[in-house]
C-alpha cells in the first residue's frame, strides 16, 4: 500500500545517501515525484558517494562529515522556514 501524500500536513525534507541499498536514489526520486504529484511540497537531496549512516559520528566507516555538514545546514534552514 502506497502513502497518500495528499494529506501530508507539512513540507518534506528528504536528505539521503546515493550508496544506500534500500532508500536508493530512484526511490527518493520516485517518491519526490509523487509528493509532488499530490500536490504537496518536498526538499529532496542525494549526496553523492556517500552511504546510509553518513551523519553518524559514531560510524567511522559510513561518516562523511562534507555531506553530514551540509545536511545539517539543510535540515536548519528547512526548520526555520517551515516551523513555527
Amino acid at each position: 500500500m502506497k502513502p497518500d501524500y495528499s494529506k501530508l500536513s507539512g513540507p518534506v525534507l528528504g536528505l539521503f545517501a546515493e550508496k544506500d541499498g534500500f532508500v536508493t536514489p530512484q526511490v527518493v526520486k520516485d517518491t519526490d515525484a509523487a509528493i509532488k504529484k499530490a500536490g504537496q511540497q518536498s526538499e529532496f537531496h542525494i549526496y553523492p558517494g556517500v552511504d546510509h549512516g553518513f551523519f553518524n559520528d559514531d560510524r567511522a566507516d559510513v561518516y562523511n562529515k562534507p555531506a553530514a555538514t551540509d545536511a545539517w545546514r539543510r535540515t536548519l534552514a528547512f526548520f526555520r522556514q517551515n516551523v513555527k
